[in-house]
């Protein structure tokens, strides 16, 4: 899986090529882990990674750094759907911060 990572000030969004399963989630970590510690907020572009399994659920639930804040962007309808029944079987676990985020705009 290729990964790119743009940093701006802050922030930076990291783009997944591919699907996100388990065999991408340990390169997945890791590229939140190599950020600069000046990035406070990630944002995560979803536009070319048309799935996304359970793993996703797992690199959002991952503990890290309370000072970053993690947003979702250009949800396709799968991933929709897989943060629709995380939200309905683990509600106290926050997914819906995912779908419902300002970020969340559908992918083009």
């Amino acid at each position: 899986m290729n990964i790119t990572t743009e940093i701006h000030g802050t922030s930076a969004t990291l783009t997944p090529h591919g699907d996100i399963d388990f065999q991408q989630l340990a390169q997945l970590r890791s590229s939140v882990d190599r950020l600069p510690p000046a990035v406070t907020d990630v944002a995560w572009d979803l536009r070319d990674a048309p799935f996304v399994d359970v793993a996703g659920l797992h690199l959002l639930n991952t503990p890290g750094d309370p000072e970053r804040a993690t947003s979702l962007t250009n949800l396709h309808p799968q991933h929709r759907r897989l943060l629709a029944v995380a939200c309905e079987v683990f509600p106290e676990a926050d997914f819906d911060r995912y779908l419902h985020g300002p970020g969340a705009a559908r992918a083009a």
